[in-house]
């Protein structure tokens, strides 16, 4: 992945540029539709520009976003390259124009579309009125845990699903033969269970031969970190799986399990009983050791989806090179084949990578999961003009 390498000088006339840009298209928003303008009051149309007009666009556009892409300045900015952003050097947030946090805020609370664009949006809870990120002390006196968890970071649970959603469009295509990936929303529990009824009906009409699942999913609704599990079942016993690989991402070495181990047991013993605790094997990858003692409690939330989604896809394609190792090979083989595979977090003499290393490419991840978002809305724009103009 490349290097960023925009200054903070850059970055501010861009962002300098950008604002002058949405000043400019609500100015004609204004002028156009001036009976939408509720939030207008007793103010001069510059303190409305600067206070509430894209509030009140937001709230009577039907698409706001879409509409704000058919400039292409603004279109510009929004779907830059991370290379093109300035990333705050002890936060890592990416540097913002004013109206650009408000539009990506605003967006999230307020949009027809319910759009939330990943990782460049707060909770709106933590958003004034007009869109801005509210500042740290004027959260409520009881919000101590709301201050220590997270700040005023982004939020993680909504961009996460964002992320879970891009990535299993791409996993659809990986599943063949006698290999299904399983990469959706929703918990462990009720992945094993389809996967428990989809194995008995294969028993009913006499196929034959081993299926593999490799599934990426949240452990539980109590618990809702994520893992990815390796199943492999012969049809011919649907009811108890022949092995079960599980991946987690802090462990520091084998055998040692991570603390989200009971998670793991409880969900495969509700669908197989609780004999299958004896039959779980562990390839936990210590790849959360980049986040240490005294870092933001968010930082886990925001890196560990794209750790699991590499662990997924490692299994996914093992399991394609060489199905007679994960269903035969030691827990140890397979766990260092994996390294092999995950070339954004291990080195090729199979070491964890840098801490510094792994925090950029996670970072360009985060980045590019809200680009490929704007970027799909700016297809949909430029899509619906050609066909406006034939």
């Amino acid at each position: 992945m490349s290097q960023v390498t925009c200054t903070l000088e850059i970055a501010q006339a861009a962002n300098y540029n950008f604002d002058l840009a949405v000043q400019s298209f609500l100015r004609i928003w204004v002028s156009q539709y001036e009976s939408k303008t509720l939030l207008r009051f007793d103010q001069s149309l510059e303190e409305y520009l600067t206070n509430n007009a894209l509030r009140d666009f937001f709230l009577h556009s039907e698409n706001p976003l879409k509409e704000l892409l058919q400039s292409d300045v603004i279109a510009r900015h929004l779907s830059r390259r991370a290379d093109e952003v300035y990333f705050d050097e002890v936060s890592r947030d990416p540097l913002f124009a004013k109206a650009e946090q408000r539009i990506y805020n605003l967006a999230h609370r307020l949009s027809s579309e319910r759009l939330h664009v990943p990782f460049r949006s707060v909770q709106p809870a933590k958003q004034t009125e007009p869109g801005d990120t509210a500042n740290i002390a004027s959260y409520p006196p009881d919000s101590e845990n709301l201050r220590y968890n997270s700040g005023n970071h982004f939020t993680s649970r909504p961009a996460n699903s964002n992320v879970f959603d891009e990535n299993s469009k791409r996993f659809a295509m990986k599943g063949a033969g006698h290999l299904q990936v399983i990469f959706k929303r929703g918990y462990l529990e009720d992945r094993l269970q389809e996967i428990k009824e989809q194995m008995m009906a294969m028993h009913d009409t006499g196929n034959l031969g081993y299926q593999y699942f490799v599934i990426c999913s949240r452990h539980s609704p109590k618990e809702g970190h994520f893992g990815a599990s390796l199943v492999i079942i012969d049809p011919s016993t649907p009811h108890f799986p022949k092995r079960v690989l599980v991946c987690d991402t802090l462990v520091k070495d084998l055998p040692h399990h991570p603390r989200w181990w009971i998670h793991f047991v409880a969900e495969y013993t509700n669908v197989f009983g609780d004999a299958i605790s004896e039959v779980i094997e562990d390839l936990s990858h210590p790849l959360q050791k980049v986040n240490v003692k005294g870092d933001q409690p968010y930082r886990h939330d925001w890196d560990c989806p794209y750790y699991v989604t590499s662990m997924t896809e490692a299994l996914a394609d093992l399991t394609t090179i060489n199905p007679e190792l994960v269903l035969k090979g030691c827990a140890t083989d397979i766990h260092n084949e994996m390294k092999k595979l995950m070339q954004d977090y291990y080195e090729p003499d199979q070491s964890v990578k840098e801490r510094q290393k792994i925090r950029e490419i996670n970072r360009l991840k985060r980045w590019n999961s809200g680009l490929s978002m704007i970027r799909d809305l700016l297809s949909d724009v430029t899509c619906n003009s050609l066909h406006e103009h034939k």
